[in-house]
């Protein structure tokens, strides 16, 4: 796989969970908060939410994009 095609998979794969984090009941009103990125392999989320609870949905929504890599959770509770 070329550098251009792991790049277009990896915009893939965000493109996917940010389409689930916007249509999540508790999450689209702070899923521009939520940075995502791919890192050596892993899905990098960053950012700052309110509650655990609405942390502990983020990691579940990106498995519900599909996603079956390596999640790194960097988010935050504020």
């Amino acid at each position: 796989m070329t550098i251009q095609e792991c790049e277009i998979r990896d915009n893939r794969f965000i493109q996917n969970i940010r389409s689930v984090l916007v249509v999540h009941d508790q999450l689209r009103d702070h899923a521009a908060k939520i940075l995502v990125t791919i890192e050596n392999a892993s899905v990098v989320v960053r950012g700052q939410l309110p509650s655990s609870e609405l942390k502990g949905e983020v990691v579940a929504s990106i498995r519900r994009a599909g996603v079956l890599s390596r999640v790194c959770d960097l988010v935050q509770v504020r």
